[in-house]
């Protein structure tokens, strides 16, 4: 059997080698240009463009006929230049497809790549340039259409025709376009995301939130023996992991989903923990299971949420709740202290911080399922918040250095949770997406710095740098 396979597989090779060896022995036939830029039912739309017609058209036409024939060579294939072109009516996609099946190569039938050229023009756009492409002894065609100004015409057109002719070129420059995409913050084009991409988080979670649980009921029930500890950790984590992988198998988690159930559940946790403390529950270990029942509470919430929104959160979504749940924990500290008036900060706030970080939670959470921001822009937004703080915290700083009355403390407090709003809502201010046509009446455009053009030179193109201004005057 296993020889038998072997040999199916060793067939299959030589047939895709011999496909492509005879592919890449096939010479190229480039038609002339034709317009309009589309397959006519007829076929008789289709026509070489006339210089006393349409003059820009024409030169346009010729550019790329030219740019085409001097591409191909480059590429690694060969001209065939005895071809010149398909006769008026016969242009349609159907020749293009029998042309293909003749092979130019005397006594080898490799077939011949036909690419078909058309142009036309797009108004103050520019041009709209269509490559057609029949490989040899092919039965589908491949097309691309793109809008390029009228200096870009024949650069576009190589770059279309390369991507026609060599499908592993095509892959990579599709690769480097969502490469670069992804580094602007914009969406991936065409892009289908795994099926339950956040399978690894949602497990990892899943199993330390486990062994959190089995480590509280050790400890709830009054043993410190490490032999049953590790096996009760084993056990936790082992739960969580499959509970994960059956979750993740059922329902399509995404990255931002499992981070987002990963805040319900250790924030819940936390903030059940530090109410407890601040409550003084005794005994001290009854806490911990405290803290692991927040923690499902925090974990069956966003599940609802989930299930009930029937939105995909995203990375931006969840760091948006974490950040709510830390916000949250720092302004319940601060209004426990403010509410105590105390002169002294060596009392740790524990109920405040608890019940922060349970309001801050919920309320990121369900803000979560209505905003989309992205992750570069929360994260700011966080960064804005803490340098906020820190600077009222660093001015207001005299009033508990020098005289630490309770009136004082309230000072600071306030300057601190004023300061962090405040940077808070900067940087959102400062992030935000300009709309069209947002600008200023009196600055009718935007100031840009950087690399301004290029200038040719013997080695290749240099970028020029400068300022500028986009926009119009």
């Amino acid at each position: 059997m296993r020889l038998f396979l072997s040999t199916l597989v060793a067939i299959a090779t030589l047939a895709l080698s011999q496909e492509a060896l005879a592919q890449s022995k096939s010479p190229v036939v480039i038609w002339p240009t034709l317009t309009p830029a589309g397959d006519a039912p007829a076929g008789a739309a289709l026509h070489r463009p006339e210089p006393l017609v349409d003059k820009d058209v024409f030169d346009r036409a010729q550019e790329l006929d030219a740019t085409l024939r001097d591409a191909v060579q480059d590429l690694g294939f060969t001209l065939y230049v005895a071809d010149a072109g398909p006769v008026a009516g016969h242009a349609r996609d159907e020749d293009l497809l029998a042309r293909a099946a003749r092979s130019a190569v005397g006594g080898e039938d490799v077939g011949t790549w036909v690419v078909s050229p058309r142009i036309e023009s797009a108004g103050g756009a520019g041009y709209l340039v269509r490559i057609v492409v029949a490989p040899p002894n092919g039965r589908e065609l491949r097309v691309r259409v793109e809008t390029a100004p009228a200096e870009s015409v024949g650069v576009r057109g190589l770059v279309m025709l390369r991507d026609l002719l060599s499908p592993s070129a095509a892959a990579q420059a599709a690769t480097e376009r969502d490469r670069e995409r992804a580094e602007a913050g914009e969406p991936r084009a065409n892009a289908t995301p795994p099926r339950s991409g956040g399978r690894a988080v949602l497990a990892v979670n899943a199993a330390l939130f486990g062994g959190f649980t089995s480590f509280s009921l050790q400890r709830s029930s009054g043993s410190t023996d490490p032999r049953v500890l590790y096996p009760l950790l084993a056990l936790g984590a082992g739960i969580g992991v499959g509970s994960a992988l059956l979750v993740s198998d059922e329902w399509d988690i995404t990255t931002g989903d499992a981070w987002y159930l990963s805040a319900g559940a250790w924030w819940g946790a936390g903030a059940a923990f530090l109410i407890a403390d601040g409550r003084h529950l005794h005994p001290f270990d009854d806490r911990y299971s405290v803290g692991v029942a927040g923690g499902l509470v925090g974990a069956s919430l966003a599940t609802a949420t989930l299930a009930l929104t029937h939105k995909p959160m995203d990375d931006g979504d969840a760091i948006l709740t974490h950040s709510g749940a830390a916000f949250g924990l720092l302004l319940g500290g601060a209004g426990e202290l403010f509410y105590r008036g105390l002169s002294t900060m060596q009392v740790t706030p524990y109920s405040g911080m608890g019940y922060g970080t349970a309001i801050g939670l919920v309320s990121a959470g369900a803000l979560a399922t209505r905003v989309s921001i992205s992750p570069s822009r929360m994260l700011l937004i966080d960064l804005g918040i803490g340098g906020g703080a820190l600077i009222g915290a660093a001015l207001a700083s005299p009033l508990i250095f020098e005289n630490a009355t309770p009136t004082n403390t309230r000072g600071w407090l306030t300057a601190t949770v004023v300061g962090s709003v405040a940077g808070g809502v900067t940087t959102w201010w400062l992030t935000r997406d300009g709309a069209p046509g947002r600008s200023s009446a009196f600055l009718p455009g935007t100031p840009t710095a950087g690399v301004i053009g290029e200038t040719p030179t013997a080695r290749g193109s240099r970028p020029v740098y400068g300022i500028g201004w986009i926009g119009t005057m």
